[in-house]
């Protein structure tokens, strides 16, 4: 009896693989057949799977995302709308290991993204749910007046992620003068000063 194959389970592993792949090596040196090998298989199921390598590359960044978005409505549950605020912008940092990984992929994916159409789209994608999920946030706390009711909720979530984006990219280059605390310290000063009360 031939073997069973449950087709979303092998994308996702190969997405994960793609993932372990360019945060080792970065998105040029990790070829399809490294990739293939990451995952298990042979460049033919690859293939089977992916039409081309910006197509393979496209879901990764689909994983990725979806691990960080997991990790922020985890990190949020339960909390108020101004601290689930700051978390969702904090778990997009490089605090630790494995986020410093994923930003690497992310830094790999930008870097590709200024030349590919597909992967330009896919980017383009996930910032502009991001910011509707923060600008979302930013005006829940508006309405519980915590936060000020001048702001342009849309305008200050794209500040805050452009904040996010260079505290991260910094902190990859100069972890020692950008340790998580200090990272999260940025964070949090920038969203004090946005209070009702400040």
């Amino acid at each position: 009896m031939p073997k069973v194959v449950d087709h979303e389970k092998r994308r996702r592993e190969i997405g994960e693989a793609v993932w372990r792949a360019v945060a080792r090596r970065g998105m040029d040196s990790a070829t399809v057949r490294e990739i293939a090998d990451e995952a298990g298989v042979s460049t033919g199921v690859l293939a089977h799977y992916f039409e081309d390598k910006d197509e393979l590359l496209v879901h990764a960044l689909r994983v990725s995302v979806e691990r960080a978005a997991k990790r922020m409505e985890g990190q949020s549950a339960g909390r108020s709308n101004f601290e689930a605020l700051g978390t969702v912008l904090k778990e997009a940092l490089p605090l630790d290991g494995e986020s410093r990984d994923e930003y690497r992929v992310w830094l790999s994916f930008w870097g590709r993204a200024a030349y590919s159409g597909a992967l330009a789209a896919e980017q383009n994608h996930w910032y502009t749910l991001w910011r509707g999920v923060v600008a979302a946030l930013i005006e829940a706390c508006q309405r519980e007046g915590v936060l000020r009711a001048d702001l342009d909720a849309r305008r200050e979530a794209s500040t805050l992620i452009a904040l996010v984006d260079g505290i991260g990219l910094q902190a990859i280059f100069e972890p020692e003068r950008l340790p998580a605390d200090d990272q999260e310290a940025a964070i949090d000063e920038r969203l004090a000063s946005l209070k009702t009360n400040s």
